[in-house]
Parts: C-alpha cells; structure tokens; sequence
C-alpha cells in the first residue's frame, strides 16, 4: 500500500518471501519466468524488475514452510524505520506540516520523512485535545523545573479525538507492568 517505505531489495526480499508462503517452493516446470506472480500486488507502481528480482529469490527459499517464510518475512519487515509508526497528518505551532507517529516506544515528530523529534512514554505525563489541538505534557529535564507542553494542531476535533485515543492506549499498553486481576474469584 506505500504505508511502510522499503527500498527495492527490501520490497524484492518481502515478496519473495509471500510467494514462497503462497506458492511454496519454486518448480521450474511449473513456474515460468514472472508469469506467476505478475497478479500479486507486492508494492505501489511495481514493475517487472521487481518481480524479476522476486522470482530470483524464491528460488532460494527452497525449502521453507510457510510458516517459516511468515517468520523471515516478519523478521525482514520488523527491521524498516517505519514498521509499527501509525502516522497522523498535522501541522506544529509554526503551521508548517508535520506527521506524527505513534508507536511501541512513544510519539515521534516527522517532518518531509525525517524523524526531527520524539517523545517517549516515560518521559509523557499527559495527553489532551481540545478542539483541533493536541496536547503533550513532558516531563522537565533534571535542571528545569517548568513542565514542557508541546501544541499541535490536527485539521479537524474528530482527528484530534483519534489521536488521542491512540495515544493513550498505546500509553496504556506498552506502559503495562502486569496485568490486573479479576475482581471476581
């Protein structure tokens, strides 16, 4: 879909890796040139070199169960910079547009594809909206005693919603040191 920007031997190595979970190991007598994986969709405006590169490496997956094609699959994708990142279009204080990624470790700031800055879950001590603003609260450094508020502005109160909602569950989640008993017995 685009979502998860991968370099051309990245995209050739994950496909590969589908089509041996999908097709299973590669049969000269039964697969012929890149006739049979012409009609997966692997990635956005893909080309025939890329299928080329794909078929090239299903042929070293011989071998593999699907299982374990999922796994090196999984193993390769883990490893992209924007693997796990919801992004969410907004714009800073200055009204110049940014992304903002929510993932595993916090809330990161991207500006034209580039991490500019990021706000781990410790570190956050409150996440608010209000209207089309999106509020964080950071904690002060060790020799600053004024708490840090960072402002956002998202294009509508319902986007602003969602952020936040996302953001405190992600807070919630990855935040969690055990999980809380039943109150029933």
């Amino acid at each position: 879909s685009g979502k998860l920007p991968a370099t051309f031997l990245t995209q050739s190595m994950l496909g590969s890796y589908c089509v041996q979970a999908d097709v299973g190991d590669y049969d000269p007598n039964e697969h012929h040139g890149i006739d049979y994986v012409k009609d997966i969709p692997f990635a956005p405006n893909q080309t025939p070199e890329l299928l080329e590169k794909i078929v090239e490496l299903h042929r070293q997956h011989k071998g593999q169960t699907p299982d374990e094609a999922e796994i090196n699959f999984l193993e390769n994708a883990k490893k992209l910079a924007m693997y796990g990142v919801d992004l969410h279009a907004a714009q800073d204080v200055n009204n110049v547009d940014i992304m903002l990624g929510v993932c595993a470790s916090g809330l990161q700031v991207y500006r034209e594809k580039l991490r500019i800055s990021r706000f781990v879950w410790p570190k956050i001590l409150k996440i608010s909206y209000k209207r089309k603003q999106f509020y964080v609260k950071v904690r002060p450094m060790d020799n600053s005693h004024m708490e840090n508020a960072v402002i956002f502005k998202l294009a509508s109160h319902r986007l602003a919603k969602r952020l936040w909602k996302i953001c405190v569950e992600h807070h919630a989640f990855f935040r969690l040191r055990e999980a809380e008993q039943p109150q029933n017995s």
